[in-house]
């Protein structure tokens, strides 16, 4: 024969419970709801307040810009000019020229040869603010014994965004002809 066991609960000593589970509910409720006040500083912290007057303001845009170098003073003298702690890099510029591009990242570089002893190196690159790349490519690839390498810095759409122009050999290479900045 089994025995059934009754489980009985009374109503009143439920009742309590009920109504600090409601309390606790609506506290929950009152307090995401209720904003905070804000804590203003203490005027007794300022004694030397200064006031002042904003006459210009906003974000300097810095076109990307590079610079070639050829041999070790160039080199030395853009590391300067840009304030760029350089580490020792073994930098040969009887085989390799260095290219410095700053406000920018370079994605890409290409030779697009002309003909008529003129060849053009298109250094693509993303503009990026306050950086700056230094790379090296080989000499025997950027460089014609007689004639004119033009290069251009180049943006993702083609726009051309600074371009240097040199002429002769390696021996002699001097700059001709800057863009002006946009």
């Amino acid at each position: 024969m089994a025995k059934s066991r009754m489980f009985v609960v009374e109503a009143r000593r439920l009742l309590p419970l009920l109504f600090l589970l409601v309390l606790l509910v609506s506290l929950s409720v009152y307090d995401s709801f209720r904003v905070s006040p804000a804590i203003a500083p203490e005027e007794a912290a300022r004694k030397k307040e200064v006031s002042f007057t904003t006459a210009d303001q906003g974000e300097r845009k810095d076109t990307p810009t590079f610079r070639l170098a050829a041999d070790g003073e160039e080199w030395a003298k853009i590391a300067e000019e840009w304030s760029l702690s350089l580490p020792d890099y073994p930098y040969q510029p009887q085989h390799e020229i260095a290219v410095f591009v700053l406000h920018a990242d370079v994605n890409d570089v290409y030779t697009v040869p002309k003909g008529d002893g003129r060849l053009e190196v298109i250094v693509q690159a993303t503009p990026k603010r306050d950086r700056y790349q230094v790379i090296t490519l080989p000499a025997t690839d950027v460089v014609l014994e007689e004639g004119t390498v033009t290069w251009k810095l180049v943006d993702r759409k083609q726009n051309v965004l600074d371009q240097i122009v040199r002429e002769k050999t390696q021996e002699t290479i001097s700059e001709v002809e800057e863009l002006p900045q946009k």
